[in-house]
């Protein structure tokens, strides 16, 4: 199996009480393409 270009394991942020990201995972391997969609305050800009 090939190492992922991007990994991200289990990140949080919040702002104060507010969870923004909670256990987020994402790998991105070579040659594929993802889009992050939201509705406006979902976190994408966070992540």
């Amino acid at each position: 199996m090939s190492t992922p270009l991007i990994e991200m394991d289990n990140i949080e942020k919040h702002f104060g009480p507010v969870i923004a990201l909670g256990g987020v995972s994402f790998n991105v391997m070579e040659g594929e393409c993802h889009c992050l969609l939201g509705d406006n305050g979902a976190g994408k800009s966070t992540f």
